[in-house]
Formats: structure tokens, C-alpha cells, sequence
């Protein structure tokens, strides 16, 4: 069953064409790249796909809803989620209140529940701290639940931005560079983590620099070059792919 569906989108700022005529679509408990060297498109096309951009043509459509023209958390209550190139925790939470924060569009209690603190407020809060803590060890930071981001390696922030995507409960993460910036063994932490997000329902979408992470993580992968759509297929099919090997992977001559 399709999670998303990219068809024919075009993005143009005024005089240039950022996007031209990209298709994807992305199965169920799928992981899956879009790669390109930079300026090839990609994070556009994850703003597009989150609402932040509306299409100048083209559609995306969530499951069999289309989305296009939805504000960004029109999106992500419809079950999207994402994180960003540049790490956007709250400096002044804690990881698990940053983690709770993410839960924000699935709570049910009402303004008045909260400003009377009722029994079903409490309740409330009680799961989301558990579930929190549940989503905290699912990126290996079972423990941390009080340390501040700052406090935090850089590899562990980039986890903690996970998890609270996570709490958003999406049918698609979409992770923008989750390995830039990292060390050898956090990266090698991390395709664990992103490897295991198959087993709670989660397909993921990743854009990443990094091909060895890709080639190791990744089920099928995406090649964009100048905002065109160049190549599709398998690592392995990527790998051996001529216009991909010039564009972007770099020839041996």
C-alpha cells in the first residue's frame, strides 16, 4: 500500500525551476533515499512535501488524500512527520519535555480540562510521559530523559530530534541529513536506529550525503540532479548507473 505519492511536481520560484516533473512513491515499512550533489533539489522537495511550499504543479498525496496546498500541521496531524538539516530542539526543555511537545497534535484535552486540571488531563499527561520515555529508548536514550539538549553530544540531539518526530505517531518520517555532522560510530549508532523504526509501522523517507549509510539503510533510492529526476532503483542499480556515477557519485578517471 502507498504511504505517499509524488505526481509530476514542478516547483518554480519566480524565474527558476527548482523541481521539474518529479514522481515518487514510497510503500508501506519502506525506507527509502533521495539522493543528488547539493542544489539538486532535495530539500525542496521535502518542503513541498510537508506543506511548506505548495506546488506550482503536481500533487503529493498522503495515503489516497491529496495534500498539496495543506499547512504544515495540517500535514503532520494527517501523519507526517519529519526532522531538519539544522537541529531545531527547544534549548530550554528537557529531552523528554522536548519528546511530549512532539505529542502536542495528538492530545484530546480540552482548554477547559487544562486550565481546571481534571483527572483525564492528568491521565493525559501520565501517558504521554510513558509513551515519551518508550519513544526515548527506541533511539537509545533511555536514561537521558532529564538532560538538556546542550548537555547532549551531537549525536544524540539528532536522535532526540528523531524521537520527537516520532511522537507526532507518523505513517512517514521524513529525515533531512540525519547522519550530517556525525562521527563514524554515531552514524554506525544511527543506521541501527533508522533500520529498527521499520518494526513500529514507520516507512521513511531520508535525504543524506553520507552513501554508505544510504546504501546500507536504504530499500530503494531516488536521484535528483539540477531539481530533474535522473535515476531510480536499487542501491545496487544506483550504483552501477552512468548518469548517476557523473552526476553525483564521482567516476574513478
Amino acid at each position: 500500500m502507498k504511504v505517499l505519492t509524488v505526481n509530476h511536481v514542478t516547483q518554480r520560484f519566480g524565474g527558476l525551476t527548482a523541481l521539474s516533473d518529479i514522481n515518487l512513491e514510497i510503500r508501506e515499512h519502506e525506507i527509502v533515499g533521495v539522493i543528488g550533489p547539493n542544489g539538486a533539489g532535495k530539500s525542496t522537495l521535502f518542503n513541498v512535501i510537508t506543506g511548506m511550499y505548495a506546488p506550482t504543479e503536481g500533487d503529493v498525496y498522503l495515503g489516497e488524500t491529496c495534500i498539496s496546498g495543506w499547512k504544515p500541521y495540517e500535514i503532520t496531524a494527517a501523519g507526517l512527520g519529519r526532522t531538519f538539516q539544522n537541529i531545531r530542539l527547544f534549548p530550554r526543555m528537557t529531552a523528554l519535555e522536548n519528546v511530549i511537545l512532539g505529542m502536542h497534535c495528538r492530545r484530546q484535552t480540552t482548554l477547559p480540562q487544562i486550565i481546571f486540571s481534571t483527572r483525564r488531563k492528568k491521565e493525559e499527561e501520565e501517558r504521554c510521559r510513558k509513551e515519551a520515555l518508550r519513544l526515548l529508548s527506541i533511539v537509545g536514550l533511555e536514561g537521558k530523559e532529564l538532560a538538556m539538549p546542550s548537555s547532549l553530544p551531537y549525536g544524540e540531539q539528532r536522535r532526540l530530534e528523531i524521537a520527537r518526530a516520532l511522537a507526532t505517531q507518523p505513517r512517514l518520517l521524513l529525515l533531512d541529513e540525519p547522519a550530517a555532522g556525525m562521527n563514524e560510530n554515531e552514524t554506525a549508532q544511527l543506521l541501527e536506529i533508522v533500520k529498527s523504526l521499520k518494526s513500529i509501522g514507520c516507512a521513511i523517507v531520508l535525504i543524506e550525503h553520507d552513501m554508505k549509510f544510504v546504501m546500507n539503510v536504504c530499500e530503494r533510492l531516488y536521484v535528483l540532479n539540477h531539481g530533474e529526476q535522473i535515476a531510480d532503483g536499487t542501491p545496487e542499480e544506483i550504483r552501477n548507473n552512468p548518469l548517476v556515477i557523473e552526476a553525483y557519485l564521482g567516476s574513478e578517471e
